[in-house]
């Protein structure tokens, strides 16, 4: 896949929602594989997914907001409350395998 591709990709896929998006990444390789889910770079949480038999690598970004909510926390003073963390879907990243795989089967 050429870049002109990749970036229409992705571009197509920042569109759709986030449930949407991994419908879309389960359909282009049915062997696609969740690498990272949520990991946490700087001020984005990343998901990631290899499509070995596509040769591609795309990346989910999410961006997430902190409210307060009266959950208090276990075992500590009454002041402290737990934080509810809301995602916000921003943004696909589609870039090539840097490794494509060969001969790729699920076990």
């Amino acid at each position: 896949m050429d870049d002109i591709a990749r970036e229409q990709l992705a571009k197509r896929l920042s569109a759709l929602s986030l449930k949407d998006a991994r419908k879309e990444i389960r359909s282009l390789d049915p062997d696609a594989d969740m690498a990272f889910w949520r990991n946490a770079t700087w001020d984005e949480h990343q998901t990631l997914w290899l499509l070995p038999n596509a040769e591609l690598s795309i990346t989910l970004v999410e961006k997430t907001d902190f409210k307060d909510s009266n959950h208090q926390i276990g075992g500590g003073p009454g002041r402290y409350t737990a934080q509810k963390a809301d995602y916000r879907y921003i943004e696909a990243r589609v870039m090539p395998l840097e490794r494509p795989a060969k001969n790729h089967s699920r076990p």
